[in-house]
């Protein structure tokens, strides 16, 4: 009888590969490909944030205030002076179409707050009175007397008004673009605030993340293209947004000291009969219904106040496209005029 021939695969025939070896294998080369993925990204992110540096230059003028360089550009002529004071993660540059209308009447000046723009990142406390007073420095050292209009955009118009509550006597004019909402009693003491400050820090790490990356640089062309801003302008906008250290600057100013941002906004809610514009952009979610009772609670931080929504504008577009930022612009020249006149505020 011939023997049956037997080979290795017939004494261990291959085990069938099931779901589980690919899905596995399949996750090994998506983790291999994602951490390659980041390394890109972080090298890009260092590599263009260097050739940034070497592409822009400041616009204005350095200055040394309390152990930091802020910059500041100042246009036109005429008092009083207008202080622009750009949002969160954002810096003077913004204020681009505004800055060249109001310098057509009078003086107009855009600064960087620490870690933003042109000026340089610093590791002081970045709470709502120290930012008034890095300021308030600022000025004194470029030689911008008062009286002042502060107008600000977004956290800006909160830091606006912070600064027009501590110098009172200095400020004859506040314009608010489409500002920031802060809950008035989100924190009643430091537990909640400890509270609230680690759930926001979990989503922060994505944001982090999207900056060391380089995610947000691949974003913000976009952004200010849709915003209306020059395409000339365009890539310097996006360079000066995209550092890493505009993440860790903007977090300073809004997280880590929120609870004392919010106590300082609570206590410049009273402005006497301090001119002043509200100004809401009509696509912005602080224009709907549901933020009604804050618009209606905006307007009576003074009794000569105005209120105005643009419409058709958003909120980087109230600023980024021309015709919007004339309103804006127009109404910056109408509480110059009431405090020139002495005239009350109209809608």
């Amino acid at each position: 009888m011939n023997a049956i021939p037997t080979t290795t695969e017939t004494i261990n025939p291959p085990r069938k590969r099931g779901c589980l070896f690919y899905i596995g294998r399949g996750l090994k080369w998506f983790g291999i490909l994602l951490i390659l993925l980041i390394v890109l990204g972080v090298v890009y992110q260092i590599v263009a944030t260097e050739t940034d540096k070497g592409a822009y230059s400041p616009r204005g003028q350095l200055y040394t205030i309390n152990g930091h360089q802020m910059h500041i550009i100042c246009m036109g002529e005429g008092s009083p002076a207008v202080i622009l004071e750009a949002g969160g993660s954002a810096e003077s540059l913004w204020w681009y179409w505004v800055q060249n209308q109001v310098a057509e009447q009078t003086q107009v000046c855009a600064y960087d707050r620490p870690g933003h723009g042109w000026s340089e990142p610093t590791t002081e406390p970045r709470d709502a009175l120290t930012l008034a007073s890095d300021l308030h420095t600022l000025l004194e050292q470029a030689d911008i007397p008062a009286p002042h209009v502060i107008a600000g955009h977004s956290y800006g118009a909160v830091w606006a008004r912070i600064y027009a509550a501590q110098y009172p006597e200095e400020v004859v004019g506040l314009v608010l673009v489409d500002s920031t909402f802060l809950s008035p009693d989100k924190f009643a003491n430091q537990s909640e605030f400890d509270g609230w400050k680690s759930g926001i820090d979990g989503l922060k790490v994505l944001e982090w993340a999207a900056y060391r990356i380089g995610l947000v640089r691949l974003s913000s062309s976009g952004d200010f293209q849709r915003s209306g801003y020059p395409s000339a302008m365009v890539p310097e906008l996006a360079a000066l947004r995209s550092p890493n250290w505009i993440f860790d600057a903007d977090y300073a100013e809004q997280i880590a000291t929120r609870m004392t941002l919010t106590e300082a906004a609570n206590a410049a809610e009273n402005l006497g009969d301090l001119p002043m514009a509200v100004l809401w952009a009509g696509l912005s979610p602080t224009a709907q219904d549901y933020f009604t009772s804050f618009r209606n609670e905006t307007a009576t931080y003074s009794s000569n106040a105005v209120t105005r929504i643009i419409e058709g504008a958003d909120h980087g577009s109230i600023l980024g496209d021309e015709q919007y930022a004339q309103q804006v612009s127009d109404a910056i020249l109408d509480v110059i005029a009431s405090a020139q006149t002495g005239e009350p505020l109209t809608q």
